[in-house]
């Protein structure tokens, strides 16, 4: 049976401490990373995630002038910052917005910038939701062992909806062996198995999600909850002058355990070999 490690960071804020780790998964289920995760289904190429608006703004003008059409997009509590062309709606991207915008730049209240964060590590980093979670634990533990998660939360204080999901991250790390958890992980395990079958009845209770609902974004919720749905891996990567998001593997379809898991070496070790020299 192999070992793992796994630590837990609640909140993303400026300063924030993160442990030592081998990768890093970044959790904004509501909604920035579901968001990512379905850009990349719909057949997104490059996200580009930035910490503030004014950012966006200016990285979508660089963009352009070098013959790019990006979409804009993004939230600021919620709704879309002025001049944006896009919020952040997973359930609006569609098809057509993506023939029309090979890439995106994106600024949200809390996700982008615990992307962010976890890239100052130096560790890869990869953007989980509930919709993909699995899969995003079949590639981390490609690269090591030593699993940290990082919860956007909302605002630099923890939130419901990311600890609950990080606790199903954990949960599938201690199938696939022996966990030495820190106590934060222990405690987003214990929410997880608590919270019974009908994750989005949870989640519903959280106060984003209330939020949410308040101003129309209702539906966003029930998307977000779906489990296991998709086997994208959105991987940040760095180029020379920007912090990237590309997708190393997967698809819309639902995750099934076994078709791709970290244990089998092809065709998945080929993939990888070629993201570690192209992307990481």
């Amino acid at each position: 049976m192999e070992n793992f490690e796994a630590d837990l960071v609640f909140a993303n804020f400026e300063g924030v401490y993160l442990p030592s780790a081998d990768v890093w998964l970044v959790i904004d289920v509501l909604r920035a990373t579901t968001v990512m995760t379905r850009w990349f289904e719909l057949g997104g190429t490059e996200l580009y995630p930035v910490k503030t608006p004014d950012e966006a703004r200016a990285l979508s003008e660089e963009l352009r002038a070098r013959g790019s059409s990006p979409l804009l997009m993004g939230e600021v509590n919620g709704i879309p910052p002025e001049g944006f062309d896009f919020g952040n709606s997973p359930r609006e991207l569609n098809y057509e917005i993506i023939r029309e915008h090979y890439c995106g730049v994106m600024s949200t209240t809390n996700g982008t910038g615990a992307l962010l964060s976890a890239v100052s590590t130096g560790c890869p980093v990869i953007a989980v939701s509930l919709r993909n979670y699995s899969a995003c634990l079949d590639y981390a533990l490609t690269v090591g062992k030593r699993i940290g998660v990082l919860c956007s939360g909302r605002k630099g204080r923890p939130s419901w909806e990311d600890t609950l999901c990080a606790g199903a991250v954990i949960e599938e790390l201690s199938e696939r062996g022996e966990v030495m958890m820190s106590d934060s992980a222990r405690i987003a395990l214990t929410l997880w198995q608590n919270s019974g079958n009908d994750t989005e009845s949870v989640v519903r209770k959280s106060n984003h999600a209330q939020y949410l609902t308040q101003i129309g974004y209702s539906d966003d919720i029930s998307f977000a909850c779906e489990i296991d749905s998709s086997t994208v891996v959105p991987v940040i990567a760095e180029n020379e002058a920007h912090t990237i998001l590309r997708s190393v593997s997967g698809s819309a379809r639902p995750y099934h355990r076994g078709i791709v898991t970290a244990k089998k070496a092809d065709p998945f070790e080929e993939l990888l070999a070629y993201t570690r020299k192209k992307v990481l």
